[in-house]
């Protein structure tokens, strides 16, 4: 979910300040086999005069888990709260735009700071626009010991850089391509519980989360270091219907590689379809996904175990850094997310607009109101193998 928000973060960022000043209130609902999550979420924009931008947004994470990897001693439910706020200023100066924003999130075993900067740049008349953004993130973890007590691990710097290209192709097309690249983990400072190198500055496992290593569970260990690149591109079309209640039809074919030095490898390809009814706009999404697992990942009957010559667990043959590789250096994991599996994403999404249903009485609402949008929207994971049995659809 981490992951999910900074991804939602960077493209605010890349998009700037379409509308000079808007509010925007959401809540989502989030259920898998083991976990619940309501987030309320708002986001406030305003724009000056001057072309300076201002902004803030805040979010409360409930999480509500039966499993032990949410910190509980016994399989039952639990609750967790997560807050993040954050804060971001931006500029035009001519044909550019530039943003910094800061975002705080806490909870009751880890606290995250990320920072970010952001640049537009418009040529040739607005048809071509490069994005650039540049984010850097310090983070500490702990394992909770009680309801109130805990044990600090160790930390994680992450530095991140997105790089896209905008391009009008014509009147109804517009063409997206990107580039990511983001380092986790730094330095060589000793963990203060670990004593591992970079501990301090990459510790990436889950504190709660166990492996069966040599017929004994253990608690996951992982690289820490990992670099991650994607390159990805999106059409975005639109089809003139020449029919007065739905003028057009939109598509955004896109697909999407992804590489680490964990040796992960994922494909996604997607079509996003648009198709409007008068006030109305319905937006249907599908997805699939598939990813080869991490170089030190391993299983037996579809589920993460090490034995036999594994059984001390085994090398990230892809790692860049030099203290996560080598033949003394083995790593265990049971993370889902780092084995082999494909995934189907379908989603539906109903967006309302209100001017067309108030315009006899737009004079009388306020302007934010007569001018707002509606929109719910449903999406559904279809997993398979170690995701499916863990967290299911």
């Amino acid at each position: 979910m981490r992951l999910q928000l900074g991804i939602a973060v960077a493209a605010l960022l890349l998009c700037g300040s379409a509308r000079a000043d808007q509010v925007v209130i959401r809540g989502n609902y989030w259920r898998d086999r083991n976990t619940r999550v309501v987030q309320p979420e708002i986001d406030i924009s305003k724009e000056l005069p001057s072309g300076t931008s201002v902004g803030a947004h805040y979010l409360l994470d409930t999480i509500t888990s039966a499993s032990v990897a949410a910190g509980v001693i016994r399989d039952k439910p639990f609750t967790e709260l997560r807050n993040e706020v954050g804060f971001r200023l931006g500029q035009r100066l001519g044909p550019t735009q530039h943003t910094v924003s800061y975002s705080y999130s806490g909870e009751s075993d880890y606290w995250a700071h990320t920072l970010s900067v952001a640049s537009n740049f418009d040529f040739f008349q607005k048809n071509s626009t490069l994005g650039l953004v540049t984010t850097y993130g310090t983070d500490t973890i702990a394992q909770r010991q009680g309801a109130t007590i805990y044990n600090r691990l160790g930390g994680l710097q992450t530095f991140g850089f997105i790089a896209s290209w905008t391009q009008i192709v014509s009147k109804y097309a517009l063409l997206v391509g990107e580039y990511d690249i983001k380092v986790q983990g730094f330095g060589s400072a000793k963990g203060k519980v670990t004593g591992e190198p970079d501990a301090n500055t990459g510790f990436q496992s889950n504190a709660y989360r166990s492996v069966v290593l040599g017929g004994s569970p253990a608690r996951e260990v992982v690289p820490f270091q990992r670099i991650r690149q994607s390159f990805s591109g999106s059409l975005h079309l639109t089809i003139p219907t020449g029919v007065k209640i739905s003028p057009y039809l939109g598509l955004r074919p896109s697909y999407r590689y992804y590489s680490d030095d964990w040796s992960i490898h994922s494909s996604a390809v997607e079509l996003r379809m648009y198709f409007p009814v008068g006030p109305v706009e319905l937006r249907v999404t599908g997805r699939y996904y598939t990813q080869k697992g991490a170089s030190f990942y391993t299983q037996i009957g579809g589920t993460p175990n090490y034995e036999g010559d594994a059984s001390r667990g085994l090398p990230c043959t892809g790692c860049r850094s030099s203290a996560s590789h080598g033949a003394t250096r083995l790593y265990y994991t049971a993370d889902p997310k780092l084995s082999p599996f494909s995934a189907v994403f379908l989603e539906f999404r109903v967006l309302l607009k209100l001017e067309p249903v108030f315009r006899r009485v737009h004079h009388a609402l306020p302007r934010w109101l007569s001018e707002g949008l509606v929109e719910v929207t449903y999406g559904h994971y279809f997993n398979d193998r170690l995701p499916q049995k863990t967290f299911g659809d």
